[in-house]
């Protein structure tokens, strides 16, 4: 009979073992058919898997868009340093070496290769950032990126991506007339994609502001909380706020450097005619060139001599503007007194002018003595007596003018003062009053539990 029952039981496990296989296989089944993501089961199933949050589904979008953002930043970094490298090594096309024109060529198939693998990852990137939109209930679900604001920053940023110097361009001239020097120079195609790929740098400060504190989950919340759009320019204007002396010097020195770069490019074609005299195709000449423009000096030892690079020093003068400015404004608000500040200012002032007034009215009183015991003894002379009275009047001056200015001061803090002292009178009153309150509480709970008792003792006798 045992045996029986222990088979019996056997048997029943492994039906029961079965059919959890068989639910387990129709829900992948199931998952696979309707391509449904792991985060959508976690959502749908959140009960059953311990109650996942939507604040973790949320972050774990985030984390993606976040990571797609640094492989952007990855692959774009390393276009415009293979185009840094590779512009040097076009520019003299007049090597013999093969190994070296070889070496040009293998770079700029690679900037076109990882510019392609950009422009794929890019479009991810902005997927995956309409994903954490849509996990944040900020996008409705059926949502596409056409039907966002999203569409046309990508497709610029796509283009921006797609102006690159090409293996296809290598060696071809565009020839102008440079006016100063009155004879021919010329531009390699290449030469002038690289000046444009210069643009990408935007998109590197973008990832590093989205890299900040200022930038993630927690920041939108807020920023929804109290009504205001939590984007980039919010981010810079936080940095600004928190730390503008490093923000503002980070901003400086690439506008220096990124800027210098550009200048190069657009101006050292002049130095296959002439490098002995203004040859901004020195990267340090450029940069000297930058600074003196940026900080409005202009020495006029080195300027530019092409459209292009009157153009690109037009932007510098107008950014950099923008920028010293704004260091100087930065400057002004950290050299503002607080209020603390100011108030701790006013209560050393109103002592030293507390000790100077001592001082005045004891030499008051010195050289009055001294007046009234020399007229009285007559040891004094009539030019002495009257020296005496002359300097008596003017130590008289003195200590009123010491005593209207320490009245002054007592009048700019007796307002702030008077509030101080009516808040904490008002605290007391209060405390007073709550005490009262209390006492009056527990004295009426005591009447009604008298009343009470005698009601049923009342009740009682009745």
């Amino acid at each position: 009979m045992k045996g029986r029952t222990g088979g019996l039981t056997a048997k029943m496990n492994n039906q029961n073992q079965n059919r959890r296989q068989q639910e387990n296989d129709q829900l992948v089944r199931k998952a696979d058919q309707n391509k449904i993501s792991l985060a959508e089961i976690f959502m749908a199933n959140s009960q059953q898997l311990g109650g996942l949050e939507d604040g973790k589904v949320t972050k774990m979008y985030f984390h993606k868009f976040l990571f797609m953002e640094q492989v952007c930043f990855a692959f774009n970094l390393m276009g415009l340093g293979i185009s840094v490298i590779q512009y040097d090594l076009e520019f003299d096309e007049v090597s013999d070496d093969d190994n070296m024109k070889d070496i040009s060529l293998w770079l700029l198939w690679l900037v076109f290769v990882s510019s392609c693998i950009l422009v794929f990852l890019t479009v991810y990137r902005y997927q995956a950032h309409i994903e954490w939109m849509k996990s944040r209930k900020s996008m409705a679900p059926g949502d596409q990126i056409w039907h966002t604001d999203d569409w046309l920053p990508m497709l610029i940023e796509l283009a921006v991506y797609c102006i690159i110097p090409l293996p296809f361009t290598k060696g071809i001239r565009v020839n102008f007339y440079n006016s100063i020097q009155g004879m021919e120079a010329y531009y390699h195609v290449n030469e002038i994609l690289a000046l444009i790929m210069i643009c990408r740098v935007i998109y590197l400060y973008r990832t590093l502001l989205t890299l900040t504190f200022w930038y993630n989950n927690r920041t939108q919340r807020v920023c929804n909380l109290y009504a205001c759009e939590s984007n980039y320019m919010f981010v810079a204007k936080s940095l600004l706020r928190t730390m503008p002396y490093t923000a503002l010097f980070i901003a400086l020195i690439s506008l220096i450097c990124i800027f210098g770069y550009a200048v190069r490019i657009c101006e050292k074609p002049l130095s296959r005619n002439d490098s002995t005299s203004n040859n901004l195709g020195l990267y340090e000449n450029a940069l000297w060139n930058i600074i003196i423009t940026v900080t409005t000096v202009g020495y006029g030892d080195f300027y530019t001599r092409t459209d292009l690079g009157r153009f690109v020093i037009f932007i510098v003068c107008v950014l950099g503007i923008f920028v010293v400015s704004v260091m100087v404004v930065t400057l002004i608000e950290s050299l503002k007194v607080t209020s603390l500040e100011g108030h701790a200012i006013t209560v050393l002032e109103r002592v030293a002018l507390r000790e100077k007034l001592k001082h005045e009215a004891a030499l008051v009183i010195i050289l009055t003595a001294k007046a009234a015991l020399g007229y009285k003894n007559g040891t004094l002379t009539r030019k002495q007596h009257h020296q005496l009275i002359v300097r008596l009047k003017q130590t008289l001056i003195n200590f009123k003018m010491t005593h209207r200015q320490h009245k002054t001061k007592q009048d700019e803090n007796s307002l702030n003062e008077e509030i101080t002292n009516q808040f904490s009178l008002l605290k007391n009153d209060f405390k007073q009053l709550i005490e009262r309150q209390q006492v009056l509480i527990s004295t009426n709970n005591l009447i009604y539990q008298k009343l009470g008792f005698e009601n049923n003792k009342s009740i009682v006798n009745i």
